[in-house]
């Protein structure tokens, strides 16, 4: 009898879902299970993922029961509800949600009736179920956002025909989503758009609210948060505009950006000035910044990718589309539901490049099988890039393959204000690809430097 287990966790347990609520402003968590879950979450969302914290909390001072071995045997919803009383009065926040544990759960403790004795509170007090035998970070991530809309939204009285909902950017998950969702905010509104986004810095309460008043939700993902938009289409008769992946580069942000303006019925003539303005930025860099670093017969063109499933779609569709690279290989490690497989199988096969059906796919949640792979690879005489997380870096560097991280855990990277989104965003990647890959190949210890800004 043979046993196996998964290697390197690209994905969160259930709790982690912790972090959806900690990225809209004022919101706060209160943990019902054991001192070890949310450092756990932390490991892959929080510490070691470019050093993100909390838009208004940091976990250290998240309000926890830390569910004890005395717990499991009596329970402890007693004292879950003084900790919600003592959080009332201390903390300075919008919103609470109740959180649970697998602890929690198999005892038995019902944190719905907890926060049922808080509905008269001038403060919201939700409920969300996260035991980690149900799901990972992305369904826990989807727990928060259904407590919302099931226990909070109201009907709207007005529906604003301009407001977009925006999803599908899972944070902290997406490593560089508060950049991504500040471009992306600029964006919609250049097009004539007023896009309500719920996370991040100045959102908050007031974005929750305005959430039934628009007139479509918008899904830049290939599965994550469709959930959600099906969710508000059958509760408020919100329309939504799937559009399976965040665009990089000139080809996919042109096709988006036509897509929606089509789609919401926007000024086609503004849309398309925008895009030649932004083309002709994006290829004056290009040509001028790292043309003499793309050319070499040294430079790899093939690619592994060990992300995501919204990182994988929208890289591979970049670098083949926009650089004319050649997919070797694509792990998808979030643990993607069956049902969205074939669709994400079609997403990255949808290319302009004659070989899109000779590379393989392979969903898992075992991050270490990319790592074996790779090591069956002979690198004499050729390389290959590499797309993945922090895990893949030592991969990356006892092989000397080019690497650039683009998913959770990211690493203990500094990100700012960086992004991959749109034409600016492709330029940043391209950066980062190109930097790494002269060090590594050419070992000249010279660097591009694109002035984005």
């Amino acid at each position: 009898m043979t046993t196996s287990c998964s290697e390197q966790q690209r994905v969160a347990c259930a709790v982690g879902g912790i972090y959806t609520a900690l990225a809209i402003e004022k919101v706060l968590p209160i943990m019902h299970c054991g001192p070890g879950c949310q450092g756990n979450a932390a490991g892959v969302l929080g510490r070691t993922n470019g050093g993100l914290s909390g838009i208004t909390y940091p976990e250290s001072i998240i309000p926890s029961t830390n569910f004890c071995e005395q717990d499991t045997i009596f329970g402890a919803s007693d004292r879950l509800h003084r900790l919600v009383e003592k959080s009332l009065e201390y903390y300075k926040s919008d919103m609470f949600i109740l959180v649970d544990g697998c602890t929690a759960e198999i005892v038995g403790d019902d944190i719905e009736e907890v926060a049922g004795h808080f509905k008269q509170s001038p403060i919201p007090v939700l409920y969300a179920t996260l035991p980690g035998f149900k799901g990972n970070n992305l369904w826990g991530h989807s727990q928060i956002l259904h407590a919302i809309i099931d226990q909070y939204l109201k009907p709207p009285d007005m529906i604003r025909d301009k407001q977009v909902n925006v999803w599908g950017i899972v944070p902290y998950y997406d490593s560089l989503w508060i950049p991504t969702l500040e471009e992306l905010e600029k964006l919609l509104f250049t097009l004539g758009l007023e896009p309500n986004i719920i996370y991040g810095r100045g959102k908050g309460i007031m974005a929750i609210n305005r959430i039934p008043q628009a007139a479509f939700n918008l899904v830049l993902a290939p599965w994550t948060d469709l959930d959600v938009a099906k969710k508000l289409e059958a509760k408020f008769g919100t329309p939504y505009l799937h559009y399976p992946c965040l665009p990089i580069g000139p080809t996919e942000t042109t096709r988006f950006i036509r897509t929606i303006t089509e789609y919401a019925g926007l000024d086609q003539v503004h849309a398309e000035n925008y895009i030649k303005q932004e083309e002709g930025r994006y290829y004056f860099y290009v040509k001028n910044g790292i043309k003499t670093f793309t050319g070499g017969t040294q430079n790899p063109k093939r690619f592994f990718i060990n992300s995501s499933a919204a990182q994988a779609v929208s890289l591979t569709r970049f670098l083949v589309n926009d650089w004319g690279f050649i997919p070797k290989k694509i792990f998808i490690i979030d643990d993607v539901k069956p049902e969205y497989q074939e669709g994400i199988t079609k997403e990255l096969r949808s290319l302009e490049y004659e070989g899109k059906d000779d590379f393989d796919i392979v969903f898992t949640n075992d991050g270490g099988l990319c790592d074996q792979e790779i090591k069956k690879e002979n690198f004499e005489f050729h390389k290959i890039c590499l797309f993945g997380t922090t895990w893949d870096q030592l991969t990356a560097k006892n092989n000397q393959l080019p690497f650039v991280p683009v998913s959770a855990p990211y690493g203990e990277y500094l990100i700012a204000n960086k992004t991959y989104f749109s034409f600016n965003g492709a330029l940043n990647l391209v950066r980062d690809l190109y930097n790494d890959m002269t060090k590594k190949i050419l070992g000249s210890g010279i660097v591009v430097r694109l002035e984005t800004e």
